[in-house]
């Protein structure tokens, strides 16, 4: 099943022939992941893993000319504060919402399936600006499930991140594509600092801390429709009922 699925997607490869011109415009959104990176400092307190975050973001691109794209759009970040501690991204949220720019360069002709490019993007936030105070109780959920902690914090979201990135985009058909992308982004300014106080269980009374410089790399994917959209051919057509035919005879295997 796995060499039907190989050269169905072959034939896909083969199959597209179109690339986007200049002058032209394209729309995309996406999901992905953000780990904050973090500064650890000798002072008696047990510093935690990475934090964890989300991201979701809708972009425009405009193709100015065959190897370079700008491209701009709002980006929404959750970051979740003692992330090890959770089930979810964190046992706090903080959000960071704004607008990004900046440029893509591809390298390849753009006829090829597969573009890697590789670019830059200023993003600005307008959430949670200065110093953001407080002190909550916790219920651990990972780690020491059902002990009790005390929260302390102070978050102070960047006001502008710059992040170089790396991706590729993956034409599935004439007009639309499967988009993929790593970046890291360095906060200019900013920082989230907090100590979780154990009140009880196995760890009782012992601090656990973290201390972020809003240093973060994030990895994305979306779906990208390139304007104005171009007719799918009939050869694309089966192609594409040729791999989800070979995709659902392997879920049966």
């Amino acid at each position: 099943m796995k060499k039907n699925l190989i050269i169905a997607l072959a034939c896909l490869w083969v199959g597209h022939t179109s690339g986007q011109e200049t002058g032209t415009w394209s729309a995309e959104a996406g999901i992905g992941g953000i780990t904050m990176l973090e500064n650890s400092y000798d002072d008696g307190t047990n510093y935690v893993n990475e934090d964890q975050g989300n991201n979701f973001y809708i972009t425009a691109d405009y193709t100015l000319t065959r190897r370079l794209t700008l491209t701009a759009g709002a980006t929404l970040e959750q970051q979740g504060l003692f992330t090890e501690y959770a089930d979810g991204i964190g046992l706090k949220t903080i959000n960071m919402c704004g607008l990004h720019a900046g440029a893509k360069y591809y390298f390849l002709p753009r006829k090829w399936v597969v573009q890697p490019y590789v670019g830059a993007s200023l993003y600005t936030n307008f959430l949670n600006l200065g110093h953001q105070n407080g002190k909550s109780i916790a219920t651990i959920e990972q780690g020491y499930p059902g002990s009790h902690a005390t929260i302390t914090y102070d978050v102070d979201c960047p006001a502008l991140s710059l992040a170089p990135r790396i991706g590729a985009d993956i034409h599935l058909i004439s007009s639309l594509s499967f988009t993929i992308a790593y970046d890291l982004r360095f906060g200019l300014w900013g920082r989230n600092k907090g100590l979780l106080h154990y009140h009880d269980g196995p760890v009782a009374g012992e601090n656990y801390g973290i201390d972020e410089r809003n240093q973060r790399k994030a990895i994305t994917i979306g779906l990208k429709m390139d304007f104005p959209v171009k007719p799918v051919s009939e050869k694309s057509r089966n192609n594409i009922f040729m791999i989800l035919y070979s995709w659902l005879l392997g879920q049966k295997t």
